[in-house]
């Protein structure tokens, strides 16, 4: 019996399941030698696991007995000879965890064990707290274990190029798991499994400690949630779910509830995709070599029943609670029953592919494209999964291709409904509602879901192909340097379906459709079609363009008229800034309709210039359209800062060209976007210090500032014109950086925001050039001289570097040195809540380039200081080492280097924070009066020193970090997390490295635990497991 009931050390809900999970991913990920063999003896072992799927070891009378009684006879710990007696708090521990989690007393126990000998790696964590951790880690190993299982599984739709051996282990064992009810197993999981209620259960109980470890608690949750609905997903992207799974996943999604903002969250959206995946014949398509048997594995094909039962369930069903999702998952049904017809074997299936046209026609009523839109393209995980992203591309591609009626329809509707809206505004009356907007949603779905494209698949490409009169203008017979080729016959479809769109264009679907293009113009392909596309569409082309308009409202000709005319007319009569010219026009000014007609071209534009060099120097050259000219004149003109903005971010996108970047350095001094030229002390009268000042402030909306950073981010990256200005002004890029720095860093925590995260865009946007200028600088002895240009014949100091004026402001007690200390130390305050905030993405880049600059300034500050003191110059300048002592104004304390090393802490976020924190501590770390006062400032406040000592500990002790560091290759111009968690590393050992050679006390001590109030010597050091 003592043998039966020793207690596992390792934690039967831990230990095993970390095992199983690292024995899965050395055989499926990192394809070890000799795994297979190791994963079958695993599989076998935890087959029970798998099967009894998160269901934990019961209670039992006889193992509360066993553990009451361990404080007195002791307990047999497995690997240990003898009893061990178990304090009465750790029993008393055990029994609430056990009610806490509905575990047998034993596994509980094992859990407190465990959770005791892994609290050296969780500093400030009791051992009930990394127990509660270790059960949500076990769990989430035994899930993506299951995930990793199911991916490797032979099917349809994706291989991992794995050994048939493997292949064929985990195809066996995963279809026994499938027939023994996996899949409801998973259903039912997915409902009961809750942040909130787990939450709720721990917060009873105390089990709940930090923010950092709710967070982490919370994580494991939504990781064990999405892992499962994954392995459903995984499932059906390989092989069909029986009739029943198929109706209990039908039946789960009809109770599926929408977030707060109507989009789906992680887990639905996975569960909904592996509903398609189950419905999708599109497959068959590819014609790959086991194409038979997959139409033999195909329910679809093969049993009628489950045809009948899945048809009658969507089509007489009870409406769901999201009449949007049950919509788009009639529309992908009726597809399938379209592409089932015809097929030879849908011949059988005749009496419900006939239904296709009303489930289509329902799905539309209920607005399937405007869910799709906001409910599935709005959740947050739909992008970071490639599958996804496949599926609703061939769900759109399928419903264009296979329904052109339907899309006819549409069409004739859309343009009744602009007839009707256009009679109304004649007639001086009301526009009928509601009117259907389906085509507008299907084009402005298309627009969204291609605009972003993360895995670089540029699935868009199916809209595009060489048209007729683009193969008679190739005298080489190949067009974008491919051999001309008949085109599949979806892609002449789609392309048809883009081209058809344009023609006769009513206006009220003028910005969906440009809205469109601009996402099927995402890529270095496709923004070459769309090029010529805008461009065919100017002007009669040859013999086979003879009917065309030369006036189409949707091309190059068009588009750039359009602006020379607005700019011709606004320039002649400027309408003042503060008149409501969007209700009551003037002749010559804008409409609200007319704004955002210019906004969806210029962000078309912007894509297509963005992503195309010909593009740009096409554009750029033509003698007609002078596009930057006509732009930088608009931006003179009275208009709002949105449509400046707009402009602006337009310019940048041509400023990626050098040879454009250039001129366009030349053309913005010149337009005086920025008043540069002015009497000294003059107050600006125009250009966009103004608008920030006068019209941004008061909005409390700053689009113009952000593009306006962003169009010198991309033109000091491209090129930096040292003499700009010359003849009018000292030559250089002196205003552009003081404007940048007085009027938009310094003054933006200050300035009110009517979005709370514009303001870190903000922060962001300029500290990324700071960034970028200090970056490329390097100082030149030069820069130390007094050199006077000659301006309307006095004599005037000359500008100096960009660079240099950074440094300068840097090393000295500057503004702008504070508030970068700042905005680390408010960053901390909000990162270290580990809720979600506005602008949190933002914060964190600019955290990020606000570490830049000091790490870069450290580096620079020696060959700095010593050219400056061989000039002998007068200008005086501190190290910065010396600086970041001194005293906070937040906190009146001297901690701006704690606040940079408790970075370290939010290293599993952040990594390149970590690593930019190490690299700084290593800098100042050389200085051993610096020292002192370090290990001074890290122990005065116990809870920093907990933080402090937990991020270093997370740092070195991160598993990531020792991953594939040698296959990351440095020439790569991103380096993976895992080689910036390994740089992290090597550096903080430096940091150890450098301060053991010092005298104590230093950081090395303090970190390896010694007592620092006495002699080293006199420190007891005891293993960490105690």
């Amino acid at each position: 019996m003592a043998a039966q009931m020793a207690v596992n050390s390792g934690a039967s809900l831990w230990g095993p399941l970390k095992e199983l999970w690292e024995t899965v991913e050395g055989a499926v990920w990192r394809r070890q030698a000799e795994s297979v063999h190791l994963l079958g003896l695993q599989l076998k072992k935890h087959k029970p696991h798998f099967l009894s799927l998160f269901k934990n070891p019961s209670k039992s009378a006889e193992q509360r007995d066993k553990v009451r009684k361990a404080s007195l006879e002791g307990i047999s710990i497995q690997g240990q000879q003898g009893s061990r007696l178990l304090p009465e708090a750790l029993l008393a521990e055990a029994f609430i965890l056990s009610d806490l989690f509905d575990m047998g007393e034993m596994a509980a126990l094992e859990l407190l064990l465990a959770g005791e000998h892994q609290q050296p790696y969780f500093p400030g964590l009791t051992r009930g707290l990394v127990a509660v951790l270790l059960y949500w880690d076990g769990k989430r190993c035994l899930a993506n274990s299951l995930r990793t299982l199911i991916q490797s599984r032979h099917g349809k739709t994706f291989t991992l190029d794995l050994s048939p051996e493997l292949v064929a282990l985990t195809t066996r064992f995963t279809d026994e798991l499938m027939s023994q009810g996996l899949t409801q197993r998973i259903l039912t999981l997915v409902s009961e499994i809750s942040v909130t209620r787990e939450f709720e259960r721990l917060q009873k109980q105390c089990g709940l400690g930090n923010e950092k470890h709710r967070k982490e608690v919370a994580d494991l949750i939504k990781e064990c949630r999405l892992s499962l609905a994954e392995c459903l997903f995984s499932w059906t992207c390989q092989s069909p779910l029986s009739k029943d799974d198929t109706l209990a996943l039908i039946g789960h999604l009809e109770t599926v509830t929408a977030e707060a903002d109507g989009s789906l969250d992680n887990v639905n959206v996975a569960l909904v995709m592996a509903l398609l995946y189950c419905l999708d014949v599109s497959f068959l398509e590819q014609g790959t070599e086991d194409r038979e048997d997959l139409l033999q594995a195909l329910p679809l094909l093969t049993e009628k029943e489950y045809v009948s039962a899945v048809h009658s369930r969507l089509v007489e069903g009870q409406p769901w609670k999201l009449p949007g999702l049950q919509a788009v998952v009639r529309l992908a049904w009726a597809l399938s029953l379209r592409a089932l017809s015809q097929l030879p074997q849908g011949a059988a299936l005749v009496e419900f592919t006939e239904g296709d046209e009303s489930l289509a026609d329902q799905a539309l009523l209920d607005g399937v494209f405007l869910f799709l839109t906001e409910g599935v393209l709005g959740s947050e995980g739909f992008t970071q999964e490639e599958f996804y992203i496949r599926r609703l591309h061939s769900l759109i591609t399928d419903f264009l291709a296979l329904m052109p009626m339907k899309v006819k329809q549409l069409r004739n509707r859309a343009d009744e409904d602009a007839r009707l809206v256009h009679m109304a505004l004649q007639m001086g009356t009301e526009p009928p509602t509601p009117l259907r907007k389906d085509l507008d949603h299907l084009m402005i779905l298309i627009g969204e879901f291609y605009s972003k494209d993360p895995f670089n698949l540029e699935l868009a490409l199916d809209f595009w192909c060489p048209s007729e009169s683009l193969q008679h203008t190739s005298l080489t017979g190949s067009y974008l340097g491919v051999a001309l080729q008949r085109p599949p016959h979806k892609q002449v479809v789609l392309s048809k379906f883009v081209r058809q769109m344009g023609d006769l264009l009513p206006p009220t679907l003028y910005i969906p459709y440009l809205r469109m293009l601009k996402g099927l113009a995402n890529g270095p392909q496709c923004a070459q079609y769309c090029l010529c596309l805008l461009r065919t569409n100017g002007a009669p082309h040859r013999e086979n363009l003879q009917g065309a308009v030369a006036g189409s409202p949707v091309s190059w000709d068009h588009f750039f008229q359009s602006l020379m005319l607005y700019h011709e007319n606004l320039r002649r009569d400027l309408p003042s800034a503060d008149a409501a010219h969007f209700r009551h026009p003037p002749l010559r000014g804008i409409t609200q309709r007319e704004l955002d007609g210019l906004t969806a071209f210029l962000q078309l534009l912007t894509t297509v210039v963005t992503w195309s060099e010909s593009a740009r120097l096409t554009l750029c050259k033509h003698p007609q359209w002078t596009p930057v000219v006509v732009m930088l004149g608009l931006m003179q003109c009275s208009i709002p800062p949105s449509l400046k903005g707009e402009l602006l971010h337009c310019l940048a996108a041509f400023g990626k060209s050098p040879e454009i970047a250039a001129s366009l350095w030349q053309s913005l001094e010149y337009a005086q976007v920025l008043q540069t030229v002015r009497a000294p002390g003059q107050r600006p009268a125009a250009g966009i210090e103004v608008e920030l000042n006068e019209i941004e402030s008061s909005c409390e909306e700053y689009p113009l500032t952000r593009a306006f950073c962003h169009l010198i981010s991309t033109l000091v990256e491209t090129a930096l014109p040292v003499n700009l200005g010359v003849g009018l002004r000292p030559p250089g890029l002196q205003p552009y950086l003081d404007f940048l720095r007085d009027a938009v860093f310094l003054p933006f925590p200050t300035r009110a925001y009517r979005r709370a995260a514009e303001k870190w865009e903000v922060a962001e946007a300029v500290l990324e050039v700071f960034h970028k200028l200090l970056r490329d600088y390097k100082p030149q002895p030069g820069d130390f001289l007094s050199e006077v240009v000659v301006q309307q014949g006095e004599q005037v100091p000359a500008h100096k570097p960009p660079g240099y004026s950074l440094m300068f402001h840097l090393l000295n007690d500057s503004p702008m040195l504070a508030l970068c200390l700042r905005l680390l130390e408010e960053g901390l305050c909000l990162l270290d809540t580990y809720a979600p905030f506005p602008g949190q993405k933002q914060l964190e880049r600019a955290v990020l380039h606000c570490l830049c600059l000091l790490d870069l300034a450290l580096q620079k500050q020696v060959v700095f200081m010593d050219l400056l003191r061989e000039s002998q110059a007068s200008l005086l300048v501190s190290p910065l080492e010396q600086l970041l002592q001194g005293i906070s104004a937040r906190s009146r304390r001297a901690d701006h280097i704690v606040n940079i090393a408790r970075y370290l802490y939010h290293s599993s976020t952040i990594p390149e924070a970590g690593l930019l924190s190490a690299k700084i501590l290593c800098h100042i770390a050389r200085y051993p009066n610096i020292q002192t006062r370090l290990v001074g400032d890290f122990t005065h406040d116990q809870t920093v020193s907990d933080k402090l000592m937990a991020g270093f500990v997370e740092c070195l002790d991160n598993e990531e970090a020792e991953e594939d560091v040698e296959k990351d290759d440095d020439s790569e111009p991103e380096k993976g997390v895992a080689h910036t968690r390994h740089e992290t590393k090597v550096h903080i050992l430096n940091l150890l490295i450098t301060s053991l050679e010092l005298n104590p006390p230093n950081l090395a001590l303090y970190l390896l635990g010694y007592e620092l109030k006495k002699p080293v010597s006199t420190t007891n050091l005891q293993d960490s497991r105690h």
